[in-house]
């Protein structure tokens, strides 16, 4: 049964519920839109400490960031490394990829915060680079270009 109310009270209820309406009608559409194009941060709002390749570490000391094994000479290279993996965005992952990728090399981050570092693995399937954690089977797609600014070859 609807309750008892006055004209000018059942008048408030139509207004707010086609307020709603509208909140809903337009806003949804809108969310869902920006959920389904957001793109994914390599390290999210953690910050960085210091990143492990193959053959080479980086990382943070109160003088900047250092090269170990030191090499003067690759310290452009360092700092161009450490913005990209400071800013780099992912497309869309993807739970399986066919053939699987092989794994190429990875790179062993050390987040602020974190007590585990975090490990991101380069593989190689039918000419395209995937990117992807190693505790979770989800391959993001990059380019050659990315993948040889994420993972140098003098770092390898």
């Amino acid at each position: 049964m609807l309750p008892k109310l006055s004209r000018r009270a059942w008048n408030n209820v139509l207004i707010f519920a086609v307020l709603l309406l509208m909140f809903l009608l337009y806003g949804t559409p809108q969310r869902l839109a920006d959920l389904k194009h957001r793109s994914t941060s390599l390290l999210g709002d953690q910050q960085l400490l210091s990143i492990e390749f193959s053959s080479v570490r980086i990382s943070r000391s109160p003088q900047g960031w250092q090269l170990a094994p030191a090499r003067p000479d690759l310290q452009p290279l360092v700092d161009r490394t450490l913005a990209i993996w400071q800013q780099q965005l992912l497309a869309d992952g993807e739970r399986s990829v066919s053939p699987l990728p092989e794994p190429l090399t990875q790179a062993q981050l050390v987040l602020a915060g974190q007590g585990e570092p975090m490990i991101w693995v380069l593989s190689l399937s039918d000419q395209q680079f995937y990117l992807s954690p190693s505790h979770r089977r989800l391959y993001y797609p990059v380019s050659a270009a990315e993948a040889e600014l994420l993972f140098p070859a003098e770092f390898r």
